[in-house]
Parts: structure tokens; sequence; C-alpha cells
């Protein structure tokens, strides 16, 4: 038994790191591109810094956090971001809250009551998954640059 969990905690450390390379290949392209748009615009005697960068960083911030969202909190990793996140979100929910799996099933989050593990009403799993949604999203708002660093 522990075999298989030794496996499948190296799976998804082998598919965060899949997901952290990608990543960090598409932010290298990402700013090779904005070093060609801007001699462009110098060029063309614009000014070389983009219109407005905050488009952008609000689409890369929805993006990574759907995939952390979807690839660590759904599929049980127990990093430490997700563990951030997770203690963020009781604090705001005002419950401790665990990610549980059941064998062949789908995420389910309950609270730590009095007498363990209890599910949540389904007003307060709602509530929960939409402050799970915003915690997740400000977490990865938090950990971007405002700048990409200069090369």
């Amino acid at each position: 038994m522990a075999g298989t969990e030794n496996a499948m905690a190296d799976a998804t450390a082998a598919q965060l790191r899949i997901m952290l390379q990608g990543y960090e290949q598409q932010l290298l392209a990402a700013r090779r591109l904005a070093r060609l748009r801007a001699r462009r615009r110098l060029a063309e005697g614009d000014t070389p810094q983009d219109p407005d960068p905050s488009i952008n960083r609000h689409a890369m911030v929805e993006k990574v956090a759907r995939e952390l969202y979807e690839a660590l909190l759904f599929t049980g990793s127990d990093n430490p971001v997700v563990e951030d996140i997770r203690q963020e979100l009781g604090h705001e929910v005002g419950q401790e809250v665990h990610f549980t799996y059941p064998p062949g099933g789908k995420l389910r989050i309950v609270g730590q009551g009095a007498e363990g593990l209890e599910p949540l009403s389904e007003e307060k799993l709602r509530k929960t998954r939409n402050a799970l949604w915003r915690v997740t999203r400000k977490k990865v708002d938090e950990s971007m640059l405002d700048e990409p660093p200069a090369d």
C-alpha cells in the first residue's frame, strides 16, 4: 500500500515538474516577444511599454489559477501552496476544511467538526467552492511578478 502511495506522490511530483517547466518555457517566450514588441514600438516612434499590461496579467493569473485549481487541488497534492490555500480557505469560511478524494470519485470538501470530518451543507459547500476559487486566484496574483525581470 505504501508503495502505491509513493508511486502516486512521485507521479504527482512529476506532473507538477512538467507543468512548471511548461510555464518557464512560456515565460521565456513571452519575454522574448515583449522585447521584440518594445523594439518595434521604438522603431515606430512610440513608447516601448505595452499599452495596458494589466489585461495580460489578469488573463495569465486566471490561467495559472485554473491550472492550479484543477491540477493540484483536485488531484490531491499536498504541496505547500495547496496547504496555504487550504488554510486561508479555512480562515475565510470560518471552519477548517479538508479535501478528500474517495476512490473513483470527485473532490469532496469537508469541514472539521466537533466529532471529526463532516460533510458541508449545499449552501456552505457552494460558498466554500467560491471562496476556494477566490483564494486560489489571490494566491497566484500575489506570487506573480509585476514586471518581468530584465534579461
